[in-house]
């Protein structure tokens, strides 16, 4: 035979067994109530709205193994030896209770004593939805008696269908310590209306939707057994599925519990009305419950599509000294509700643009803006000029053209040279004596958006000075400023005096030319006063050298006690001359150094003590001519003196500044 398990215990049992042999919980697998096509249906309990004041659930596993079985033959009831009141015999054990008829167990007593005694029959540990009554029992010694002991369901509680086993003791009045007891097994048989069924709503209406949930209610507050069912749904079409959460619901006693159900179901055609009847059923071997409710679905009529809209972004594309322009394509379906495939092209009336766009060819989103890159290409004008092209977009579905409209506007810049400048850095410069010079030129390339190749070049307005650039050429980018440096050699002027040229530096690249100007100062060089200067420094020297090595044969002494012999060494002069040379070569040396102090200033003191010793020197060669000197006799220190003076002199002529 066929064996399943219990769902609150786990204990294996007969398919054919109506309570557990455990726990004693009612199966409900003889009557249908639990399975499906034969099978053992395993439910479970969703939420439970409501219920009915009902019974602890049957005695735990444990304690019901503690007592007899059902159908377990009574126990030997203890004879006088045991000092037992009473021989008690129980013909069945079985007692079946219902909320509408009671239940007698048939007790047969013996008295087993030898005085008269009367006896109380007692439930130990009942269930407190069990009354247990019996009439006044008193039999004389030896009497033999058939009680009946009413058992029966208290009327406050439902009882839930279980087996209890339970023990009776008969006990003594004349001797409470006397008993005998007996094993019984009372049994609460299921009962009760199968569950129903009712859906919530009963009417369920959708709007442009085409899913929807509802639940349902089994309700087995009626029962005092559980029962299992399995859950479905239909329409008569058979377009309609159901989710039921769970599937398989377990309803509790005297509960009602709810299923969440979720449904989906195709919508009619817009603008129209569908309705639909919806069955629910809860299925088990025992029956099939039904309810039924209604779906109305309806849609909205098909919303009319308003015509794409495009535009071009931004609508003036203006360019300078470039031939690509880029825009985009707002491809406006915000109000339209399906998607539109869009070719875009471009087209202008003078057919000298090209187009292209990225995508081409897209699905316009309904209720968005698709926007599409675009890039339109022209021929750049002559240089220093501008053009203006209009031109169209379009967008074609197929079967209509949108079109928008967008112009482009071109402006080719002036050649770089037409807005350079150059300049050069100093504008004036003063050199003074020297010959060489530097310049800085700035080729300046902001203002254009092209860039600038030239060659460097100069020259002075007399053609004397020389130019050098480096580097020679200068590349300057678009909004740029170009560095060269300029190195001249000019020839001096007239010495002391001033000369200014005027330089042009000339920037071309080839086809026009730039000039900028640039003056340089030159003072010419005065070589007559370092000569002058040399000569006096000489002619001084010769003089100091003339003063000191006056003759052959004298040297000059400025010890002034020494004068006599000195005089009288001079044996060729006459005593006046003799008397007078020392005095004059004193005088001609500080002639010299006068000469020498006349270097701080213009040159007059130099000319006048050159003057002075000059004249004193030919004084002195006349004095002595005059006296018969020889000339061979005056030595080299008068030529000395006279040929440095002379020297002194010319220096301080060149000393002399020029008007």
């Amino acid at each position: 035979m066929a064996e399943r398990k219990c769902t609150v215990c786990g204990t294996i049992n007969d398919a054919g067994a109506r309570f557990c042999r455990t726990c004693d919980n009612y199966l409900g697998w003889d009557s249908g109530g639990s399975t499906l096509d034969g099978a053992a249906l395993t439910g479970t309990i969703p939420t439970i709205v409501g219920s009915v004041p009902a019974d602890p659930p049957p005695l735990p596993a444990a304690a019901a193994s503690d007592s007899p079985a059902a159908g377990t033959p009574p126990a030997p009831v203890p004879g006088p030896a045991a000092h037992a009141p009473a021989w008690v015999t129980i013909a069945d054990p079985e007692v079946v209770v219902t909320p509408d008829a009671t239940a007698a167990l048939e007790i047969t007593v013996e008295n087993a004593t030898a005085i008269v005694d009367g006896y109380v029959f007692e439930a130990v540990d009942p269930p407190p939805w069990l009354s247990v009554e019996h009439p006044d029992v008193n039999l004389m010694p030896g009497e033999v008696l058939g009680v009946a002991v009413t058992l029966g369901l208290r009327d406050e509680t439902m009882v839930v269908a279980q087996r209890v086993p339970l023990s009776v003791v008969v006990r003594s009045i004349e001797d409470p310590g006397r008993h005998v007891s007996a094993s019984i097994v009372v049994t609460v048989p299921p009962h009760g209306p199968p569950p129903t069924l009712e859906a919530q709503p009963t009417l369920i209406r959708l709007d442009d939707a085409g899913s929807g949930d509802f639940a349902v209610r089994l309700d087995n507050r009626a029962a005092n057994y559980p029962q299992t069912v399995g859950l479905s749904g239909s329409d008569p079409e058979g377009v309609v599925g159901f989710v039921f959460t769970p599937e398989v619901v377990e309803i509790p006693p005297g509960t009602m519990v709810e299923v969440a159900v979720g449904f989906t179901a195709p919508q009619p055609p817009p603008g129209q009305q569908l309705n639909r009847q919806l069955t629910v059923k809860a299925t088990n071997d025992e029956r099939v419950i039904t309810t039924a409710l209604t779906l109305v679905q309806s849609t909205p009529a098909a919303p009319v599509d308003a015509p794409v809209r495009v535009q071009v972004q931004p609508s003036t594309i203006r360019l300078t000294d470039s031939t690509d322009g880029d825009f985009e394509v707002h491809v406006d379906n915000r109000g339209g509700h399906t998607g539109i495939t869009i070719s875009l092209s471009g087209r202008d009336p003078e057919q000298r643009l090209t187009f292209a766009f990225a995508p081409a060819r897209f699905v316009a989103t309904p209720g968005h803006v698709t926007r599409s890159h675009g890039r339109v290409r022209a021929q750049l004008p002559p240089r220093g000029s501008s053009a203006t092209h209009p031109f169209t977009v379009i967008a074609s579905d197929g079967t209509t053209d949108v079109e928008a409209t967008a112009s482009l506007e071109i402006e080719a810049s002036a050649a770089a040279m037409a807005t350079a400048e150059v300049r050069a850095h100093p504008e004036k410069l003063d050199i003074g004596t020297r010959e060489e010079a530097e310049f800085s030129i700035e080729v300046d390339n902001r203002r254009s958006s092209q860039p600038l190749n030239v060659v460097l070049a100069g020259h002075s307005d007399d053609g004397l000075v020389r130019a050098r650039f480096t580097p020679p050429r200068l590349t300057i980018g678009p909004g740029s400023v170009g560095h060269a440096r300029m190195s001249v050699s000019s020839p001096h002027p007239r010495p002391r005096q001033v000369g200014v040229r005027r330089l042009a530096i000339l920037v071309s690249d080839g086809s026009q030319r730039l000039t900028a100007t640039a003056e340089l100062m030159q003072t010419g060089p005065d070589r007559r006063r370092p000569a002058g200067r040399w000569l006096v420094v000489i002619g001084a020297l010769m003089m100091l050298v003339g003063a000191l090595k006056w003759t052959p044969d004298t040297t000059f002494d400025l010890d002034v006690d020494g004068l006599p012999e000195l005089i009288g060494n001079a044996n060729s002069f006459s005593t006046g001359l003799a008397a007078a040379e020392t005095p004059l070569r004193i005088a001609l040396a500080l002639l010299a150094v006068g000469m020498l102090f006349g270097l701080a200033g213009k040159g007059g003191l130099t000319r006048k003590s050159a003057i002075v010793a000059v004249l004193l020197s030919v004084g002195y060669v006349v004095s002595a001519l005059v006296e018969d000197v020889m000339l061979t006799e005056l030595g080299l220190g008068i030529p000395l003196v006279i040929a440095g003076a002379v020297l002194g002199y010319i220096g301080g002529i060149l000393l002399r500044p020029p008007d």
